[in-house]
This record gives C-alpha cells, structure tokens and sequence, in this order.
C-alpha cells in the first residue's frame, strides 16, 4: 500500500506519541541496518536508535565505517596513560575519519597515534605540538598533507620541523606566526587565517613565510594576542592587502584598552587596506568612544572606504547607503 503524503504524516505523527518505552523495544527488534535507517528520519527517533546503534552486535556490524570525527573533550580530563592507549587503539580502526581534534586544555601526547595513524580522506586535524611531539607531528602531517584543508597546531613553546610541510589543499589555518616559517603554502587556496602570538611583549606579526600569491587569496585574519599594539594592523595590511575581514582579540584584560592617539593611528593603517570591509576589535577604547563613537567610525570610513561593518568599543556600527548606525550594544 503507497501512502498518500497526508497519511504518511499522520502516521509519523501517531507512532511519535507512543511511550518512549514502546518506541525502544520496536527499534531493538530493527536490524542494523534498519537501525541506522531509523537514525535519519527524525530528531527523536535520531536519539532513540544512535545509542541502540552502537551497543549492536548482529551479524558482525560494525560503525567502524560510519564514523567520520573524532574530538577530544575541552573539558579537564585526566589522561592517564591507559586511557591515551585505549584512544589510540580505538582511533587507529578509523580509516574513513574526515577530522580529528586533539588539542585539549592540557598537553597530551599521542605520540603512538601520530607515528603510526593513516586516515586517508582525513580533511581537518587540531593538535597541540610539544618539543618532543613536534617530530611525530611533522611524520603525521607529511602522511596527510594531500588531503588537509584545515590545520590548527597549538604550542606554548618553540618547536623545530625538520623542513617545510607543503600543504597543497590548505584553506583555514589556526597557528603562531612562527609557526608560519615550517609551512609551504605556496599552492594552498589559503582563504581563513587564524594567528595567535605567545610573547609577553605587545603583540607584532613577524615576516610570515607566505608566498605573496598565496597571501593576496586570504580574506579572513584573526589575530589573538597578550597584547595589542596597533602597529600590528600596518603588519596585517603588508602581509595581507587583499583582506576583507579583520579581527583582532587580546587574552588579557588589561590589553583591551586603546586612548585616542592609537585609535587615530589605527586610521592611518587602515588605508593601506583596499578589500576590508568587516572590522571586529575585541578592545575597549578609554574616554573617547564613550561619547565620540559614531566620529571615530566616520573616520575610519574615510580612511577604508571599503569598511561595511565595525565592532569596537562594545558596539556594532553597520553602513547602509552610506549612512552609519549602531545595532547592538553587548551587555
């Protein structure tokens, strides 16, 4: 019997009311692939089986094949070393693994799954690098480095690669500037990238080791600093003219605060820039913004006749017709 589409939905719409009890035993009798069939229909249905689904064992099924990520937890966790071997016994299976984040709050070494991992459609990898790590990262990327299109390598300290990583496929990359120097993104249709200083000192983009063709492809830059000096736009604009977005965060409380004569300068670096049209500084301006908001956009405006949106000072001005507003206010 063929369903008509109103009946089809009355359906769905009558068993969704049954107990939640029922529902789990009429999917417990489903096969596996019936199972995961009854994964894609709907939210709910998508709960109740998913858990089924992995505790399955008919037929010799196995998720292996299914399973595309794999993250690990932000949140403080201690890994011990049984608990890093039983990860990496359970990774190394994986070989339709698309990405893979092992970058967590505390440095934790993988070292066997680095030195020994093959996830050939592997497209994305998040991983923090230590001195004694950096070669097995290095042997780990060389084995991926055809498929990468997103890279993000968190370190704390300097670290040595043998020879530049040529990475053909890169979009987004999250890193140090220094790290920049062990890359070869000379073929890569770079289009995101996110840059991190570690120095105590306010914060300058060192002579990043792009190739300039590669350089004038990026739109997007993120600058996440301890400190901010507003030399580092002028830095941003040799490195990348060609941008259209712009950010720029500090980690620490006591970098957020600009006075005025550097909020003039940072109008004097944004000419250089011919494409930006979004600008995001999470800084906070001491006095001037407070009253004097919407002539300090104005300016910037005649210094980037490009800029379309602004966020500074805890507001969000946005251009239409040539007219600034603000939208928002954070509270």
């Amino acid at each position: 019997m063929v369903l008509t589409r109103r009946a089809a939905r009355a359906a769905r719409s009558s068993i969704t009311r049954l107990p939640v009890e029922l529902l789990d035993i009429i999917i417990r009798d489903l096969s596996f692939e019936q199972t995961a069939a009854m994964c894609q229909t709907s939210r709910l249905f998508n709960d109740l089986a998913t858990p089924i689904l992995y505790q399955s064992r008919t037929s010799g099924a196995s998720l292996v094949p299914h399973i595309r990520h794999f993250g690990l937890p932000r949140a403080d966790t201690l890994y011990i070393p049984k608990l890093v071997a039983d990860i990496t016994a359970s990774l190394l299976p994986l070989t339709n693994l698309r990405t893979l984040d092992l970058a967590t709050a505390d440095e934790v070494s993988f070292i066997t799954l680095l030195r020994t991992a093959q996830f050939p459609h592997l497209t994305r990898f998040d991983t923090a690098v230590q001195s004694e790590t950096s070669e097995a990262v290095y042997d780990f990327l060389q084995r991926h480095h055809r498929n990468l299109q997103h890279l993000a390598i968190l370190h704390a300290e300097p670290v040595e690669i043998r020879s530049p990583i040529h990475l053909p496929h890169l979009r987004g990359l999250y890193t140090t500037d220094l790290m920049l120097s062990h890359l070869n993104l000379e073929e890569a249709p770079l289009v995101e990238l996110h840059i991190y200083n570690i120095d105590a000192e306010p914060a300058r983009l060192h002579p990043v080791s792009i190739d300039p063709s590669t350089a004038r492809r990026v739109r997007n830059v993120t600058l996440l600093c301890r400190y901010i000096s507003v030399d580092i736009f002028d830095d941003v604009a040799k490195n990348f003219p060609l941008i259209d977005t712009l950010e720029v965060q500090a980690m620490r409380l006591l970098s957020l605060i600009l006075f005025s004569d550097e909020i003039i300068r940072i109008g004097t670096h944004l000419e250089r820039f011919t494409e930006l049209s979004t600008l995001n500084l999470d800084i906070s301006a001491a006095n001037r913004l407070s009253n004097e908001g919407d002539a300090t956009i104005l300016e910037w405006h005649g210094a980037c006749k490009t800029l379309s949106s602004v966020t500074f000072g805890r507001k969000t001005w946005l251009r239409e017709k040539d007219k600034w507003s603000a939208v928002c206010e954070d509270v």
